[in-house]
């Protein structure tokens, strides 16, 4: 079933801790398998933790606990920032129009940055690891105060409604905190399209396509911003002045471009109101007899 609630399910409980269980055993799955480079293991470790985290969220309103469980997981994960952050760097340089060889000599400049060690990354991997052992144990007990639709109603109409109310701050703030809070309410939105996708594939899976784009673009957003950042930190000697004034003009216009789709995507995906979208997957949801 993978991260998705049976549709009607009853026991949100039982799912819940499903949904978890299988997350945890990917966590450890990645972690250990010797083959996956250091880079694919922080992604799939920190991707696994954001979707622990929107599934918390979706039922925290009738989960006493979901607060203590989702900041566990918060910790540990940005414990592996650093690491993630490095190669997103050199990852937002794809797809970026920079002229000749330009975007050769900045990975070579990016390249050059210091980096922890090997020894340190390992370390990181395994308070990582042990982290994630006592959260899945915690897990087999989650229990919730309510059961059926009812336990996800709120959570629903809570992150539709802060999806809203963020796309609105973002598009008026003249800085970039509600942007990136924006992209926090974006991964939930999509991540609990997933888990309910269940109640009607056919349309949910639409829903979850514009989600995917959505969280695409702002995650683009974002790394750009990381590497306008670590451009400008660099010095002469390792990228030349006039080459970082066009690297990061091109670097400004992608980022423009990339948060001008996303407005319009959450646009699409927030067309009705929170009650009506939560009364609509009610329906959907509901067994049909």
């Amino acid at each position: 079933m993978g991260y998705r609630f049976k549709a009607g399910e009853k026991s949100i409980t039982e799912g819940v801790r499903r949904i978890a269980a299988a997350e945890f055993a990917q966590i450890r799955l990645s972690l250990s398998d010797p083959s996956l480079p250091l880079a694919r293991k922080v992604h799939e470790g920190r991707k696994a933790t954001k979707r622990l985290r929107a599934l918390l969220r979706l039922v925290s309103p009738v989960f006493p606990g979901a607060a203590e469980e989702i900041a566990a997981l918060r910790t540990a994960a940005s414990e592996l920032s650093a690491l993630r952050d490095t190669g997103a760097l050199l990852e937002a340089i794809d797809g970026l129009d920079l002229p000749g060889d330009l975007s050769g000599t900045l990975r070579t400049a990016l390249a050059a940055r210091p980096a922890a060690s090997a020894a340190a990354h390992r370390r990181l991997l395994a308070a990582f690891a042990a982290a994630m052992d006592a959260a899945a144990q915690r897990a087999e007990s989650w229990t919730l105060d309510k059961e059926g639709w009812n336990a996800l109603a709120p959570g629903l109409t809570r992150a539709h409604r802060r999806l809203r109310k963020a796309r609105a701050e973002a598009r008026r703030a003249g800085h970039e905190d509600p942007v990136h809070d924006l992209r926090k309410r974006a991964k939930d939105h999509w991540y609990q399209t997933l888990l309910l996708r269940g109640a009607f594939p056919d349309v949910m899976n639409g829903y979850a396509e514009a989600g995917e784009h959505l969280c695409e673009d702002l995650g683009r957003w974002r790394d750009l911003g990381l590497l306008e950042t670590a451009v400008g930190g660099l010095s002469a000697r390792k990228l030349a002045a006039a080459d970082a004034e066009t690297v990061l003009t091109v670097i400004a216009s992608a980022r423009r471009r990339a948060l001008r789709r996303a407005f319009r995507t959450a646009g699409r995906l927030l067309a009705e109101s929170p009650d009506a979208y939560a009364a609509r997957l009610k329906a959907w949801w509901t067994p049909r007899r």
